[in-house]
Parts: C-alpha cells; structure tokens; sequence
C-alpha cells in the first residue's frame, strides 16, 4: 500500500494534478480580492444602554436591549465585522429628558447615527437603524393601584364548567404620568389560551405592557377554578298566589319533581325552596275560561348556577274548592 501511494505522488498524472490545484488557488485567491474590493451592505447588532438615571426615576418604557444597523464599507472590511462585537451604545439620560417630573424623551436620529460612526471601523458609514426612532418614557414616582384584566379564552371540557379565574395579587401598581393613570381601568395580562380543564388550573402570565407606563410586579398568578357538574331532583310544592278568602286550589300532585344540573361545590347551596312555582287565581280563571282542566307548570324562581332545569310532570290536574267562613 506505502509503495502504491509512493508511486502516485511521484507519477506525472499526480504532478499534472498539483498544478492544477495549484492554479486552481491563485484563480480563487484573485477572485476573492476582487470580490472583497466591492462595496457591500451588511447588517450589525448593537446593544443599548441608558445610562445616569436618578434612583428616584423609574424609566416605564425602556429603550430596546438592541438595534439593527445596516452599515456599508468595502467587502475587506466589512469581513472584520463578523467576529467584531460593537461596544454597547450608551445614552445619558440627563441629556434628553429636559428635568421634567414625568414624559417621553425621543433620541435625535443624528445623535444615534453620530454615535455609532465613532464605533465604526475607518470609513464605514451608517446607512439606517431599527427601530428608526429611539423613545424611553420615565416618571419620578408617580403611580397608582390598578386592578388586573384577564384576556384570552379559557374553557373546561364538556363535564366541567367554569367556577371563577382569580389573579394573585388582583391588583398591581403602576408608575405613570397622570393622564395615563386617570384613564387606566385595567393591566391586562398577555392572552392566555386554556382548553379542556378538568381541575383547578394555575399559571405565571406576564401583563401586557401599556406603553408609557411600568406595572410592579410584571407577572401575576392565574387560576382558573373548574368544578364538575352534577344532576339532582328535588319536589317542589305548587303554591297558590292571589286567590280569594273563600277558594282554595288543589293539584294533582300537590308537588312537582325538578331535575337540574349543577355544580358540585354549590349543590349544597341548592335546595328545593330555591326554586318556586307559582299558580296565580288570575291564570286559573283564564284556563277555566278555555275549558282546560291541567295547569301547565312554570318556575317563577329559579336559583344562580342551575342549568338544564326541567319538570316532571309538566302539567297537573287542579280543583278549586269553595271553603266556607266556618272553616
């Protein structure tokens, strides 16, 4: 094998074949300094930074951590960009926020584009920047208590229903200037999509930023309370409304049975006398005048968190006696 490898390297077909290569180098050599000779664009990310902020001023919207910045130079020196980290541009805050209690301050385009040239490398110029327009909002401890919003679309699964969805703490503070503050209702949290719950759900959400404005702490707790439903009957008595002294009204029966769904943890909250079905003398002497002998059977009460209510039998048999004033 040593002698085969020997043979090849010192044969002519090898020699023609180390030219070629060779050649083949010096042509992509020359290739590539042309190439890198022309201008290019090429895009670089720098990190910001506001520096000289007072301890008694909370900045409620900062500046990005980051921007883009398009720059344009020849391809040699665009080359040393690539392993090249800008330093961090760093804006005084003194300088632009004018010693107002609370505002926005906006960065001049020229001051970003000034800034970034003295990082830059010999003549590489700045072309553009993202985001285009630098703004940092900041308030000297203005604030307010704001109760929390919860968006988004939360739903149990079939069996199961929605009890409640609390937020811990329910209420956060918020630094920001007055018109924000006074017409601030809510911190809405990030949208939360849950679906399918079957038992009691918690999770850390984030609240929505509100531009101009800082809310303490930055996340809350969700819990959304699932209870499971359930199907009960109870016999509700048909009671008689507005008949005079001398009638009486009996039914056949005298109850009705009431099934209902509900949930488990207020179905001891649900009992029969919740619910209420009344016959007036006004609707009994309007049957009579139709000739019919039932009365058909409504809920004139009916309990919170009751669905599906439905009655058995839905209508009865009545009488209307005479009593006398001995009785």
């Amino acid at each position: 094998m040593f002698k085969r490898v020997r043979d090849f390297l010192f044969s002519y077909r090898s020699r023609e074949f180390g030219v070629f290569l060779f050649f083949l180098a010096v042509s992509a050599g020359f290739w590539l300094l042309q190439t890198l000779d022309e201008t290019y664009e090429n895009e670089v990310e720098v990190p910001i930074a506001l520096v000289d902020v007072p301890k008694d001023v909370v900045i409620t919207t900062p500046l990005p951590e980051n921007i883009r910045v398009t720059i344009r130079d020849k391809g040699t020196t665009l080359v040393r960009y690539w392993n090249h980290k800008l330093d961090t541009l760093r804006l005084s805050y003194k300088k632009y926020s004018g010693g107002r209690v609370y505002g926005r301050a906006i960065i001049p385009h020229s001051d970003v584009v000034d800034a970034l040239q003295e990082r830059l490398i010999g003549g590489t110029k700045v072309v553009s920047f993202t985001p285009d327009t630098l703004v940092y909002y900041y308030n000297h401890g203005l604030h307010a208590t704001i109760p929390v919003r919860v968006v988004g679309d939360i739903e149990t699964d079939s069996h199961y229903y929605l009890l409640g969805v609390k937020t811990e703490p329910s209420d956060v503070l918020v630094y920001a200037s007055s018109n924000i503050l006074d017409t601030l209702t809510a911190v809405p949290t990030a949208p939360v999509n849950l679906k399918g719950l079957r038992e009691n759900t918690s999770m850390e959400v984030a609240l929505a930023p509100v531009l101009g404005s800082k809310a303490e702490p930055k996340k809350v707790k969700l819990t959304a309370l699932v209870d499971v439903y359930m199907e009960n009957t109870v016999d509700v008595p048909v009671v008689s409304l507005n008949f005079p002294g001398d009638r009486q009204l009996r039914t056949f029966p005298s109850a009705v049975q009431v099934t209902y769904t509900v949930g488990y943890t207020r179905n001891r909250e649900v009992t029969r006398d919740k619910f209420v079905s009344v016959v007036t003398y006004e609707e009994i002497l309007d049957l009579q005048k139709q000739g019919k002998t039932k009365i058909p059977i409504r809920l004139k009460s009916i309990p919170d968190g009751v669905s599906n209510v439905r009655i058995q039998p839905q209508e009865v048999d009545y009488l209307v006696e005479t009593v006398s004033e001995e009785e």
